[in-house]
């Protein structure tokens, strides 16, 4: 069967001497591995530069049930992410949603809303014209909701520790190591309660958003296995210090 889609690039990889592998979001399948064949010969019918984090393309290609590596027939770009390609900080962050969404998103069925969240995303990300720091503590406390470990906003004058294991907040600190302290709970409860609030842009300092950041890594750490380290998240850090 040959089927179109939209998709997000994630990340490829160089195969053979002219080929490269994409793993791709789609919107229709969910999460796809494609050989795109003579992608990296001269005058290629389609373009390497499809493929940067986070392109988002209309791809045509044979899905065959049970198969697991299919052949990308067709692609083409379906919107110009010129924001991101010319802006060293839009770069940045690009490449970190991608790993981000590369070590958190399974092979799975398709996930319409998930597809509509990242999309959305990268088109506000390539269109802002406001300042891009907060964006990714903002981005990778909007995915849990689709993860299914969503931080649960039950700060009070009593439960001001968030548990990570537990996913919400509690009186006192639990008997084990993952926890924020007091005072960065409250930050991340006032951080929660904007973003469901609309809040396109947090107003918290360089220092505490870089902690949440890096205490939220942690999170996605102990609800997903396999999720590893972010290597990307130290170049966010110098970059985004407004």
């Amino acid at each position: 069967m040959i089927l179109s889609t939209k998709g997000v690039v994630l990340h490829c990889m160089d195969y053979s001497e002219t080929s490269i592998i994409a793993r791709v979001f789609t919107e229709q399948l969910g999460l796809q591995s494609y050989i795109v064949k003579g992608v990296r010969k001269k005058g290629a019918r389609i373009k390497r530069n499809l493929f940067a984090p986070l392109s988002i393309i209309q791809l045509v290609a044979n899905h065959k049930e049970g198969e697991g590596l299919r052949v990308m027939r067709e692609a083409s770009c379906e919107y110009q992410l010129n924001g991101i390609a010319t802006n060293m900080s839009k770069t940045a962050v690009s490449i970190y949603i991608s790993e981000l969404l590369t070590r958190s998103v399974s092979a799975q069925m398709a996930d319409p809303n998930l597809y509509e969240y990242i999309e959305d995303a990268i088109l506000n990300l390539d269109r802002a014209t406001e300042s891009i720091s907060g964006f990714p503590l903002a981005f990778t406390i909007g995915l849990t909701q689709f993860m299914g470990f969503d931080p649960h906003n039950n700060f009070s004058t009593t439960d001001v520790y968030f548990d990570m294991v537990e996913g919400n907040f509690c009186s006192a600190p639990p008997d084990h190591a993952y926890y924020f302290s007091s005072p960065l709970s409250n930050s991340l409860s006032e951080v929660l309660t904007a973003l469901n609030s609309g809040v396109a842009s947090l107003k918290t300092d360089y220092a505490t958003r870089t902690e949440l950041l890096l205490k939220m890594l942690e999170y996605f750490r102990i609800h997903i296995t396999t999720f590893g380290e972010i290597k990307s998240v130290q170049v966010l850090s110098d970059v985004l210090k407004d």
